[in-house]
C-alpha cells in the first residue's frame, strides 16, 4: 500500500503566513499594534496641534515647487484611501511582520510629533473650500476638524509608505508582484494625494520618506522560528 505524498515544508516566508495558528495569530498581532497605534496617534497629532496653535513663530517648510501644484478636489477621495490601505496586512502580512510595522508605526508617531511640537508649521496653501458637492461638504468638515501645521514630516505619507513596504516584503517573497506593483502604486497615489489636496507640502512628504529607512533600520522584524513541514 502506497504511503500518503508529504506535503512540501512551508517556506520561511509562507510560514509565517500557513503555519498552525498563523492566521489567528496574525491577526490577533494586527488588532493589538492598531490599538497601540491609535492610541498614539489620537495621544499625540491632537496635542501637538493645539500647541501649535498657541505657538506665535511657527515655520515656513515651502519650496517654489509647492506653487506649481495644482488643487485637484477628486483626489480627495485617494487621500482618505489612506485608511482601508492601512487595513491591508491584517490579511497580508503574517508575525512577525504586523509587530516590526506596529512598532515602526508608533516610534514614527513619536519621532513626528516631537517635530511637530519643536517645529510648528504654517500651511503655504489656501484653506479653500470647493464650489460643488461633494467635495465642499469633505473638504470643510477637513479643515474643521484638522489644523494646519502638523506637516513636517507628513504622518501619512510615513503611515503609508511603512505599510507599503511591509506588504511587498511579505508578498514578494511569495511571488506576488501583480499585488506588489499594485500597492506601491496606490501607496504613490496617496502621496501624490496629500499635495494635491492642500495638505501637504513637497518637503513634507520628502522629509517623511526619509523617515521610513532610518525606522526600518531601528525596528527590525524578529526571525521567524522553524517549523516542521504540514503532513
Amino acid at each position: 500500500m502506497a504511503k500518503p505524498a508529504r506535503a512540501p515544508a512551508l517556506r520561511p516566508a509562507d510560514q509565517a503566513v500557513h503555519g498552525s495558528g498563523a492566521g489567528p495569530a496574525r491577526q490577533r498581532g494586527f488588532v493589538f499594534w492598531a490599538i497601540w497605534v491609535n492610541i498614539a496617534t489620537y495621544a499625540i497629532y491632537p496635542t501637538a496641534n493645539w500647541l501649535a496653535s498657541l505657538r506665535d513663530q511657527r515655520y515656513d517648510f515651502i519650496t517654489r515647487w509647492d506653487a506649481m501644484i495644482p488643487l485637484v478636489p477628486e483626489f480627495i477621495f485617494v487621500y482618505f484611501s489612506f485608511f482601508p490601505f492601512l487595513a491591508l496586512p491584517f490579511w497580508l502580512v503574517g508575525q512577525p511582520g504586523t509587530a516590526a510595522l506596529g512598532k515602526r508605526q508608533v516610534l514614527g508617531t513619536l519621532i513626528c510629533g516631537l517635530i511637530f511640537v519643536l517645529f510648528p508649521a504654517n500651511l503655504a496653501f489656501e484653506r479653500a473650500i470647493p464650489e460643488f458637492e461633494p467635495y465642499r461638504s469633505i473638504f470643510a468638515t477637513m479643515f474643521l476638524v484638522d489644523k494646519p501645521h502638523n506637516l513636517l514630516p507628513s504622518l501619512h505619507i510615513v503611515y503609508t509608505a511603512l505599510t507599503c513596504l511591509a506588504i511587498c516584503q511579505a508578498q514578494w517573497q511569495r511571488g506576488r508582484w501583480g499585488l506588489c506593483l499594485v500597492i506601491a502604486l496606490w501607496s504613490a497615489a496617496i502621496c501624490a494625494s496629500t499635495m494635491l489636496v492642500h495638505q501637504h507640502h513637497v518637503l513634507d512628504v520628502v522629509t517623511a520618506l526619509m523617515l521610513v529607512p532610518v525606522l526600518c533600520l531601528l525596528i527590525r522584524p524578529a526571525d521567524v522560528p522553524p517549523q516542521p513541514p504540514r503532513i
